[in-house]
């Protein structure tokens, strides 16, 4: 008996050792099988996007949230009329005797503007905004052929100031006003905005405060740039990731931490 058992054992012992070694796996993968096209949407790109102030963290490149190219067309569609004039050139003339708006919003001090991913709408209470929720990417420093406000108001968050002019004034008051810009600040953004009214259509933004202009003033453009630039809540000279519709990269003009403002400009006359 125990003979036969023995016998047995070396039979299935041998019958195991001919068998091929076989490591396929046979049954079903899940999700999927290493060599199948995954069709699943992406949910994350595994980064922490998770910030106790804002809700979302600034500066994280994410495909989920935002990568600064997918779903862009939720904040503007991109189209001429962002940046070409269609109305009668005639309105939007410089009048000297229009004075300068400057105008200040109170910002609580708690206050946190939230970020919020592509895949919602931000709408705002005024036509120019100077603080309130922002996407999480903020803007290449530089001039462009249009930035959406969900863009630069992130970057007035940090300090900087910008640009805007409607697409119908007058390219000789906005070319001056460009030269002081750019010679003031490296953290600056230029972009036209067509809700600018006919009556004033240049404009300076900085976090919580407005400037609107007929025509440029120089001494009241530098004196608002040496008062409310560098006043946002987050300073940081850091470049943005945003740049989509970038004419131009701003280039430092003291430093990158702007420490001198307007330092070649008097008056609006360039110093040589």
């Amino acid at each position: 008996m125990l003979k036969n058992i023995v016998m047995l054992c070396m039979t299935i012992v041998s019958a195991k050792a001919q068998r091929p070694y076989d490591e396929a796996w046979h049954r079903r993968w899940f999700p999927h099988s290493p060599n199948e096209l995954d069709n699943n949407p992406v949910v994350s790109d595994g980064k922490n996007l998770n910030d106790v102030h804002h809700g979302i963290a600034m500066g994280v490149v994410d495909s989920s949230c935002d990568d600064g190219k997918t779903n862009l067309q939720i904040d503007w569609y991109n189209n001429e009329e962002n940046y070409t004039c269609f109305e009668n050139k005639s309105l939007f003339l410089p009048r000297a005797n229009v004075h300068p708006i400057d105008s200040v919003e109170h910002i609580p001090e708690a206050y946190n503007a939230q970020h919020k991913c592509m895949n919602e709408s931000i709408t705002y209470n005024e036509i120019i905004p100077t603080f309130g929720t922002h996407r999480p990417l903020w803007a290449v420093y530089g001039e462009y052929i249009f930035l959406p406000r969900h863009r630069w108001l992130h970057n007035l968050e940090h300090g900087a100031v910008a640009m805007l002019y409607h697409p119908c004034a007058n390219k000789n008051e906005v070319n001056i006003l460009k030269s002081l810009v750019k010679s003031c600040l490296y953290r600056h953004v230029i972009t036209p905005y067509n809700m600018l009214s006919s009556t004033r259509p240049l404009a300076l933004v900085s976090w919580g405060h407005r400037l609107e202009m007929s025509k440029v003033a120089p001494a009241v453009v530098i004196d608002f740039i040496k008062k409310h630039a560098l006043r946002g809540p987050e300073r940081t000279h850091k470049n943005g990731q945003y740049d989509y519709g970038l004419k131009e990269n701003a280039q430092p003009v003291s430093d990158m931490d702007d420490q001198i403002l307007c330092p070649k400009v008097s008056g609006g006359i360039e110093m040589k």
